[in-house]
């Protein structure tokens, strides 16, 4: 041990004795933080219910939010679905009574009309004439014509001097009528127009 070392006197015990009194006393009582068991079981299922409970209302807030989320994508979709349904049905009656009127002119063409449908068709365009009108003239098909001849023997008393003539332009079916009131379109073409009109 060199010299410069300090030796200590573990003999002055009353100095010792004198020292830890005083710092005894200086420290504070140490609370008694212990806890029954039952104290302890109690603590735990308080913070097992609490814990459960923000959990199930955290969870249950995110599912109405979703829920929410999802109901507003329903009504968008729906609006969506809506327009376009409403489109599509401006587009079919738009299409549709064309489509119907070309599908049956297709079917009737080539169609021959007997002598019976011929007599029908002048009677129909002779309906929107004035019964007493004099000089009304008809033109048909020159092949319908042939079917009727010598009708206008019996329309002769309600339209004086009524005559029949042929028309190569027209085809089976169709029919025109002139009288001083002015001109009948009848003819088949004319008619699907009309209807097509009708239709939209």
């Amino acid at each position: 041990m060199t010299s410069s070392a300090k030796t200590i006197d573990f003999t002055a015990v009353p100095i010792a004795i004198t020292i830890v009194p005083e710092i005894v006393q200086q420290i504070e009582e140490v609370p008694d933080t212990r806890v029954t068991l039952e104290e302890h079981e109690a603590a735990c299922e308080a913070s097992y219910r609490k814990g459960f409970q923000e959990a199930n209302d955290l969870l249950t807030a995110q599912i109405m939010e979703q829920r929410a989320e999802v109901g507003q994508l329903q009504d968008a979709v729906f609006q969506s679905l809506s327009k376009q349904v409403d489109s599509l049905t401006h587009q079919i009656s738009e299409i549709l009574p064309d489509l119907v009127i070309e599908i049956a002119r297709r079917v009737l063409v080539g169609i021959e009309p007997d002598a019976a449908l011929v007599r029908r068709i002048i009677s129909e365009t002779l309906a929107e004439i004035a019964p007493g009108s004099n000089d009304v003239e008809i033109w048909l098909n020159p092949k319908d014509l042939a079917l009727v001849e010598g009708i206008q023997k019996e329309f002769d008393q309600k339209y004086p001097g009524i005559s029949l003539s042929s028309d190569p332009e027209l085809i089976p079916g169709d029919c025109r009528a002139k009288s001083r009131f002015g001109t009948i379109d009848a003819r088949v073409f004319t008619k699907f127009q009309n209807v097509a009109r009708s239709l939209k």
